[in-house]
């Protein structure tokens, strides 16, 4: 088991932490990986337009579903292809995804990040570390202790190169509720559906660590991880 970070690292409000480091009045706005567009739809109503990029056709079809925004948008599109044009992005957003983007299609998607952003434009990323319940959770369907650090090195080869510079970087803890076990399958399968085949085996002891490592709020279990904030500007 992991250690408990409590102690050293805030524990922030993910919604509040992002209104806090983004200028949002008036910004364009893309979201890359956006999921179920839960990202999307909380800066829709401050934005002047968002833009979510998701390569699942089921993440799409959700977030496209509750979609409630006139001026929110959804794409079926890789962060290495963006369907946006050049320069045309106030803020781009990689929240929990980066690290999903395969290794051999980072530099690309780098690019396509560098093409689509303003001059002056911000990119922030949000990445996920090694620390915490909702990462022993998910830990048997698939250790991601060593994508994370990989994904750190790439963030730090972008904050060092001649597009980019780092205006904050900043840890802090987020949580997730999930209602039901049902539930937290579920929401392993939208980001990758390929695990279907090996939840069956690891059901048992994925329940297991769901009832222990949850702790009970109003809405269900609470799951922790330590997370990394990085805030770029482009150049």
């Amino acid at each position: 088991m992991t250690d408990n970070p409590r102690s050293t690292i805030p524990q922030i409000d993910r919604e509040s932490l992002i209104k806090k480091r983004l200028p949002l009045g008036g910004a364009r706005v893309i979201d890359i990986g956006c999921g179920e567009g839960w990202f999307t739809q909380l800066v829709a109503s401050e934005s002047e337009s968002i833009i979510g990029i998701d390569p699942s056709k089921t993440a799409i079809e959700r977030a496209s579903a509750a979609n409630s925004s006139a001026n929110a948008t959804y794409h079926l599109a890789s962060a290495d292809n963006l369907p946006v044009e050049d320069s045309w992005a106030d803020i781009v957003v990689y929240y929990n995804s980066l690290h999903h983007v395969p290794t051999e299609l980072q530099p690309k998607a780098l690019k396509e990040t560098a093409r689509v952003l303003a001059p002056g434009g911000l990119l922030l990323i949000v990445e996920p570390l090694a620390k915490g319940s909702a990462y022993e959770l998910f830990q048997p369907v698939e250790d991601e202790a060593a994508v994370y650090d990989t994904t750190l090195q790439l963030i730090l080869g972008i904050a060092a190169s001649e597009e980019f510079e780092q205006d904050l970087e900043e840890l802090f803890i987020d949580s997730y509720v999930y209602a039901s076990f049902d539930e937290f399958l579920d929401h392993v399968l939208v980001v990758d559906e390929q695990r279907k085949r090996v939840l069956t085996d690891l059901e048992k002891d994925l329940r297991k660590r769901f009832d222990h490592l949850g702790e009970p709020v109003e809405g269900g279990r609470s799951y922790e991880q330590v997370h990394r904030l990085n805030l770029l500007r482009r150049l």
